[in-house]
């Protein structure tokens, strides 16, 4: 599958998820629009150690990913794609099976 065919099915993936801006900034992913429960907050901060909560402009900052916690190169192309997705998957819409598939991906 082509990159730009990756991109185009994230970028609606997101938006069905209610994300309109999903971006890079700095050593963090920016995730917002984001609105979370108590639950969501909670799984979030234990899936994705680091992760920055700025409900002033309903946005969360997520660590870049990299592919080890120590030492490991920043993920690109379709790894950060699929990093992304799983994200949006565990923690805005809530999928226990993709939560469960979170803590393996770095």
């Amino acid at each position: 599958m082509s990159s730009v065919t990756n991109v185009a099915e994230f970028r609606n993936h997101a938006r069905d998820a209610g994300l309109t801006d999903v971006t890079a900034q700095g050593k963090y992913i920016r995730f917002a629009p984001v609105e979370l429960a108590e639950s969501q907050t909670l799984r979030l901060k234990r899936l994705y150690p680091g992760t920055i909560l700025k409900p002033g402009i309903r946005a969360v900052l997520v660590p870049f990913p990299t592919t080890a916690r120590l030492g490991g190169r920043p993920l690109r192309g379709a790894e950060i794609l699929n990093w992304a997705k799983q994200l949006v998957d565990a923690v805005i819409l809530g999928e226990v099976g993709a939560a469960a598939k979170a803590g393996t991906a770095r």
